[in-house]
């Protein structure tokens, strides 16, 4: 599983939290996430932007 620091630092997949991912869209549904391609398990999720670039640190 992977942790939060972890999670918040690159994305990940969501179905399976491989991290061979590639971007495939800037913007998702909405402006603050972005799409992206597994190429593990052949899903598109979408990342919210904030958590890769403001990683809570409490």
């Amino acid at each position: 599983m992977v942790d939060r620091e972890e999670r918040c630092a690159e994305p990940f997949c969501c179905f399976c939290e491989s991290k061979d991912v590639t971007l495939i869209a800037p913007f998702g549904t909405a402006q603050l996430v972005r799409q992206y391609y597994c190429n593990a398990c052949k899903s598109v999720f979408e990342f919210v932007r904030w958590q890769e670039e403001h990683p809570d640190e409490s």
